[in-house]
Protein backbone atom coordinates (compact mmCIF):
# COMPACT_ATOMS: atom_id res chain seq x y z
CA UNK A 1 0.00 0.00 0.00
CA UNK A 2 1.24 3.31 -1.30
CA UNK A 3 0.11 5.30 1.91
CA UNK A 4 2.45 3.18 4.03
CA UNK A 5 5.38 4.98 2.74
CA UNK A 6 4.08 8.59 4.56
CA UNK A 7 3.51 7.29 7.96
CA UNK A 8 5.36 7.82 11.00
CA UNK A 9 5.87 6.15 14.38
CA UNK A 10 4.02 8.77 16.78
CA UNK A 11 5.93 7.64 19.51
CA UNK A 12 9.31 8.64 16.96
CA UNK A 13 7.89 11.55 15.97
CA UNK A 14 7.63 13.24 20.12
CA UNK A 15 10.81 11.96 20.53
CA UNK A 16 12.98 13.67 17.89
CA UNK A 17 10.32 16.63 18.73
CA UNK A 18 11.25 17.16 21.87
CA UNK A 19 15.21 16.65 21.17
CA UNK A 20 14.92 19.25 18.63
CA UNK A 21 13.02 21.20 21.15
CA UNK A 22 15.86 20.66 24.15
CA UNK A 23 18.39 21.06 21.23
CA UNK A 24 16.42 25.02 20.55
CA UNK A 25 16.49 25.80 24.11
CA UNK A 26 20.23 25.57 24.69
CA UNK A 27 21.37 27.11 21.76
CA UNK A 28 18.81 29.79 22.74
CA UNK A 29 20.02 30.35 25.66
CA UNK A 30 23.85 30.03 24.99
CA UNK A 31 23.85 32.72 22.82
CA UNK A 32 21.73 35.01 25.01
CA UNK A 33 24.28 34.21 27.69
CA UNK A 34 27.14 35.74 25.02
CA UNK A 35 25.01 38.58 24.28
CA UNK A 36 22.46 39.86 26.63
CA UNK A 37 22.55 43.61 27.43
CA UNK A 38 25.45 43.71 24.56
CA UNK A 39 25.51 46.10 21.72
CA UNK A 40 24.75 42.98 19.75
CA UNK A 41 22.06 41.78 17.73
CA UNK A 42 21.64 38.80 15.66
CA UNK A 43 20.14 38.49 12.21
CA UNK A 44 16.44 37.06 12.65
CA UNK A 45 16.79 34.80 9.09
CA UNK A 46 19.68 33.28 10.61
CA UNK A 47 17.91 32.26 14.09
CA UNK A 48 14.65 31.10 12.14
CA UNK A 49 17.46 28.13 10.83
CA UNK A 50 19.83 28.24 13.83
CA UNK A 51 16.80 27.64 16.21
CA UNK A 52 14.66 25.65 13.86
CA UNK A 53 12.08 27.91 13.73
CA UNK A 54 8.89 27.94 11.60
CA UNK A 55 9.60 28.73 8.31
CA UNK A 56 6.99 31.38 8.17
CA UNK A 57 8.34 35.00 9.56
CA UNK A 58 5.36 35.37 11.85
CA UNK A 59 5.19 31.79 13.10
CA UNK A 60 8.91 32.32 13.87
CA UNK A 61 8.18 35.35 15.66
CA UNK A 62 5.52 33.78 17.61
CA UNK A 63 7.91 30.70 18.46
CA UNK A 64 10.60 33.09 19.41
CA UNK A 65 8.44 34.59 21.61
CA UNK A 66 7.48 31.83 23.39
CA UNK A 67 11.15 30.65 24.03
CA UNK A 68 12.28 33.97 25.36
CA UNK A 69 9.54 33.58 27.70
CA UNK A 70 10.54 30.80 29.24
CA UNK A 71 13.74 32.27 29.75
CA UNK A 72 13.79 34.27 33.35
CA UNK A 73 14.62 38.06 33.13
CA UNK A 74 14.99 38.32 29.53
CA UNK A 75 13.20 40.05 26.77
CA UNK A 76 14.04 40.91 23.13
CA UNK A 77 13.51 43.82 21.05
CA UNK A 78 13.66 44.03 17.31
CA UNK A 79 15.80 46.47 15.17
CA UNK A 80 15.73 46.86 11.49
CA UNK A 81 18.84 47.10 9.41
CA UNK A 82 17.01 49.89 6.83
CA UNK A 83 20.33 48.89 3.94
CA UNK A 84 18.35 45.90 3.09
CA UNK A 85 15.77 45.96 5.34
CA UNK A 86 16.41 43.08 7.47
CA UNK A 87 15.17 41.79 11.05
CA UNK A 88 18.10 41.86 13.99
CA UNK A 89 16.52 40.47 17.25
CA UNK A 90 18.90 41.90 20.40
CA UNK A 91 18.12 40.58 24.32
CA UNK A 92 18.25 42.41 27.40
CA UNK A 93 17.42 41.86 31.22
CA UNK A 94 13.83 42.38 31.90
CA UNK A 95 13.70 45.38 34.57
CA UNK A 96 12.13 44.46 37.84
Amino acid sequence: MEWKNHTKKISELKKTNTEIDMKVRERLESMIKEILDKDTAVSFDFLIKYLHLHKDTEAAMQELKFHIEMIDNVKYGIVTDDTDQSIYVYFTKKKE
